[in-house]
């Protein structure tokens, strides 16, 4: 069954982010920065399709546990998933608390998403498929709605000049945003519904929608405003009033990052379910999620440095990864003991 998970997770990776880290670059070139960077997800996109496309129909841990090296790198999978996870929940309580819930415990706030993503991971994949389908369809709409709505706040003079930042900083908001958007789309492995030509529609498409709210959040903001806003793709919709008087409006666009945070931390959560050992699953489960809210709530969450040296590093991390990642490539296409093994599933599979 297709779906839009590469949407959304194009998406999730650049609130609180991704955004912050380009304008901080880039300031009003972070758009030049954003079509760059797309050049360079795209590339990521295409390494990822050959390790895809020899897991097609199959799941990874069935292949990768049945050979010492393979159990190795679904360990790397699974930090990698519980670092992902991590991330989500330390932007949504700190978004949440910077502007409606001042006062509650950031357990509380993180508990309820992780429930239902729980709860998700525990259904057949065509559910989070379903959602994904159905909720790209409310995004887009809001996203496209309350961009007409910020169309008489637009000052075409805050883009120019062009080019104000240099060479250097232009490269490394573009090197930020190809891999912020594009190594995390790994995730969707265990996903077999879309072809590669999908995916690349999907990527390209989130970062049109990514554009777009870059160009609106300097054409409406200006330079000085957008590196000074924590949450700029927030800040932004607090302009919109209609008819003079209705106002607050921001908040009800806030439901389409809880969607785009959502839909990437359920996929994660059911990855993390699906590669642990059987036995004793529920419990590994609990252990882990247990782990990542003492990181994520209490470790990072409660002192400002660590959670601006996760962000400022984040794309750094992120290209470790993808350098496992390779070497997985590799060894899947040399490695005789996998291909025999890979082998023998599909002769089970034909004969069932």
């Amino acid at each position: 069954m297709k779906n839009k998970l590469t949407y959304f997770i194009a998406r999730s990776s650049m609130f609180g982010i991704g955004f912050f880290l380009l304008f901080k670059n880039t300031g009003k070139d972070s758009w030049i920065s954003l079509i760059l960077g797309t050049l360079l997800g795209i590339i990521i996109l295409f390494v990822y399709k050959y390790i895809k496309e020899y897991f097609s129909n199959h799941n990874i841990k069935d292949i990768l546990s049945k050979t010492f090296l393979g159990k190795i790198y679904l360990l790397i999978f699974l930090l990698f998933y519980i670092y992902l996870m991590s991330i989500i929940l330390i932007l949504l309580p700190m978004f949440v608390k910077s502007f409606y819930l001042l006062y509650t415990p950031k357990f509380l706030i993180i508990v309820p998403f992780l429930f239902i993503a729980v709860y998700i991971s525990f259904k057949d994949k065509k559910v989070l498929e379903s959602l994904s389908n159905l909720l790209f369809v409310l995004c887009v709409s809001s996203v496209i709605l309350y961009s007409l709505l910020l169309l008489k706040y637009v000052d075409s003079t805050n883009l120019y000049p062009i080019f104000s930042s240099n060479t250097i900083s232009i490269l490394k908001s573009a090197f930020i945003y190809g891999t912020i958007t594009s190594i995390p789309q790994i995730i969707t492995i265990n996903f077999h519904g879309n072809t590669f030509k999908d995916e690349l529609k999907e990527y390209i498409f989130a970062s049109l929608i990514n554009l777009l709210m870059i160009i609106l959040i300097i054409l409406t903001l200006g330079e000085p405003l957008i590196k000074i806003y924590s949450f700029p793709e927030y800040a932004v919709f607090k302009q919109i009033k209609i008819l003079n008087f209705i106002e607050n409006i921001e908040n009800i666009s806030t439901f389409i990052w809880y969607f785009d945070m959502f839909m990437m931390l359920a996929t994660l959560t059911t990855n993390v379910k699906n590669i642990l050992p059987y036995k004793y699953n529920k419990l590994y489960l609990l252990a882990i999620i247990t782990l990542i809210i003492y990181i994520s709530a209490y470790f990072i969450a409660n002192n400002y440095r660590y959670i601006i040296t996760v962000f400022y590093y984040y794309p750094v991390v992120l290209s470790i990864f993808f350098g496992i990642f390779v070497t997985l490539l590799i060894y899947l296409k040399y490695s005789s003991k996998l291909k025999a093994i890979k082998k023998e599933m599909e002769e089970k599979n034909k004969e069932q």
